[in-house]
């Protein structure tokens, strides 16, 4: 019943949605994504500082709920491929809410959304997106169906170039906290490749004690990124970057090839077992690009 009146509620701010101004679409989306999760009973859990004005939070992607989770934590315009626009009660949500749709059929018009982010971006809003390109389980999964995690594509890194924005990493995990049980990683969230949305969403609906942990880096931390298997030098962090934060910066110029590198290195070290605890972030002066809130 408290699910239904979530939906109600969201169906009833499609037409009230245009009229309101920025703050106010920002206030009633993230009202409303804190009040799926807690029609359906999952906590949320936000460490670190997440951002909430002009920067690009790059996340893992596991899950349709990250969208409501993000949301439900800052007031962030999504990234989402265009099939979105068709689910229902989403889809008109999304398109009212702000969301930048991506055709992934058609690779020419991808210069066209990386501008439409740069200029999203330089309106000092925040703009999240999913570099992997698709979900994943974000743990290894019983018999190799899933994996646990892609490469950050680095297609978007350039809007932050362009809009001299930064860049915020942030982790998103599950746990399962059955009753007088200690809580345990879950990949029962994970929204699996040719699966229906309302198949995951009755999965989702049958967990218990579910918890979904956001978690914004502060980049200062990241030493030495662990990329795909390797420890890699930091020749690019140039300049002061007190702390060794990753810049992207080699030789003056910016890299998005690095800086994805970077910032994916950033999310695995968060979701990973004994990850350095998450410390407030900095303030970012303007005019520098860093891996910080």
């Amino acid at each position: 019943m408290a699910l239904l009146g979530a939906l109600v509620f969201g169906a009833a701010l499609v037409p009230v949605l245009p009229l309101l101004s920025r703050s106010g679409r920002q206030v009633a989306g993230r009202t409303w994504a804190r009040a799926v999760l807690r029609s359906v009973g999952i906590g949320l859990d936000v460490r670190g500082r997440p951002p909430h004005r002009r920067a690009l939070l790059v996340a893992n992607h596991v899950s349709w709920l990250d969208v409501v989770t993000i949301l439900a934590a800052t007031p962030a315009r999504m990234l989402a491929k265009h099939e979105v626009r068709r689910w229902p009660l989403i889809g008109p949500l999304a398109a009212l809410g702000g969301v930048i749709f991506v055709d992934r059929t058609r690779p020419r018009t991808l210069p066209d959304t990386v501008a439409e982010v740069v200029a999203a971006l330089r309106a000092d809003d925040v703009v999240a997106v999913f570099p992997e390109g698709t979900t994943w389980c974000g743990l290894p999964r019983p018999g190799g169906r899933c994996g646990a995690a892609g490469r950050f594509r680095p297609a978007m890194f350039q809007a932050a170039i362009d809009a001299d924005a930064p860049v915020v990493p942030v982790h998103l995990g599950y746990r399962v906290a059955p009753p007088g049980r200690e809580p345990e990683p879950s990949t029962g969230p994970a929204f699996l490749a040719q699966e229906s949305l309302f198949s995951s969403v009755r999965r989702v609906l049958a967990l218990r004690g579910l918890v979904v942990t956001l978690t914004a880096v502060d980049g200062s931390w990241v030493d030495e990124p662990w990329v795909d298997g390797s420890w890699v030098d930091q020749p690019w962090v140039d300049g002061p970057a007190e702390a060794g934060a990753p810049t992207g910066r080699r030789d003056g110029r910016m890299d998005r090839r690095r800086l994805a590198a970077a910032a994916q290195a950033a999310v695995r070290a968060a979701g990973s077992p004994g990850a350095p605890a998450v410390r407030p972030d900095r303030a970012v002066e303007p005019g520098t690009l860093e891996l910080a809130a």
